[in-house]
Order: structure tokens, then C-alpha cells, then sequence
């Protein structure tokens, strides 16, 4: 059995991070992580992003909205946020309050922008096995953390639990591809 510590695929990114950076000439690729209410888990979710963005020398902005904001409220802040051309990356902490009708932004955002892969366009690169598109942040993760680990998926069997679009639908596809 082997124990795989993610401390050590992240020193692995952070070092492919640090050279990545040195081509962007200076500019510092920005993500927008996106809240709507106080809830503990988004707020423990988002301190972690903020800090691990930090510690990789990257900039990362707080946008973060009352729980009772309405939906046609939500939307255009929401854009202004897509539009922006400083925001290289959009990380939407979901659940949404009921409210707004998460399905219509999952459509609104830029596929580019979509760090979580929830747009149609990257749910179903993902599920085309194209690699251009986006795959949520968790299943692209174990895929990478199997990769450091120099663990062979090709020809495998594996058993995943759960079946949610935010983790087990695209790393069963992930795995697939």
C-alpha cells in the first residue's frame, strides 16, 4: 500500500507554478473566488484557496455577496466579474442560496474563466475526454496527485464513490480518458 501525501505534489506544482510565472512577463494571474452568505465551509474553503494562492505567488480576490442577494442581482455582479479582463480564473463556491438559479450561471460563465469546470462546455470536453476543456478542481487533482505518485491508470480497474458532477462523474471520466 502506498500513502500519498499531497504536501508533495503540491511542492511539485509550486515549482512548475514559479516557472510558468517567469513567462507571464511580470503580470500576476489573478482568480476570483465567488460567495454568496457566511457559510463556515465556504469561508474555512476560501481561506485555504486564498493562502495556497499566496503561497504560489499568485493573486487572489474575495468577491463575496449577502445570502439574500436576489438572483437577478447575483447575475450582474456575477458578469461584471466574468468580463473583467483582469480575472484570469472564477472559482463559484456553490451551493447557491435557492434563490438564484445556479444553472443559469453555470451557463453565464466564461468556459475560459471556469476553474471548477460547472460550464456545459467544459462538462462536456470533460466527458469527450478533450482535454482543452476544464474539469472540476477535486477530479483533476487525484489525477494529478496519481501522476506525481507515478501511478499507472491506463488498463486499471477502479471503484470510485459517489457519483456528484463536482467529483465523481468527471474523475470517472477522468480516468477513462
Amino acid at each position: 500500500m502506498i500513502t500519498l501525501k499531497g504536501a508533495e505534489v503540491s511542492a511539485k506544482i509550486k515549482e512548475q507554478t514559479a516557472e510558468m510565472l517567469k513567462q507571464c512577463g511580470g503580470r500576476i494571474p489573478k482568480l476570483a473566488i465567488v460567495r454568496v452568505g457566511e457559510s463556515p465551509d465556504d469561508l474555512s474553503y476560501e481561506r485555504g484557496a486564498v493562502k495556497k494562492m499566496a503561497a504560489f505567488g499568485l493573486s487572489a480576490e474575495v468577491y463575496a455577496y449577502p445570502a439574500d442577494i436576489d438572483d437577478e442581482a447575483f447575475k450582474a455582479e456575477f458578469q461584471k466579474i466574468n468580463e473583467d479582463p483582469e480575472v484570469d480564473g472564477i472559482l463559484l463556491l456553490r451551493p447557491l442560496p435557492k434563490q438564484i438559479h445556479e444553472r443559469d450561471i453555470e451557463r453565464m460563465i466564461d468556459p475560459e474563466k471556469d476553474l471548477d469546470g460547472i460550464s456545459p462546455e467544459n462538462i462536456a470536453k470533460v466527458f469527450a475526454g478533450d482535454s482543452s476543456g476544464y474539469a472540476p478542481c477535486t477530479a483533476e487533482a487525484v489525477v494529478e496527485t496519481l501522476k506525481a505518485f507515478e501511478i499507472p491508470i491506463s488498463g486499471k480497474r477502479a471503484v470510485i464513490v459517489g457519483r456528484s458532477m463536482v467529483v465523481g462523474k468527471p474523475l470517472s471520466m477522468l480516468l477513462l480518458k
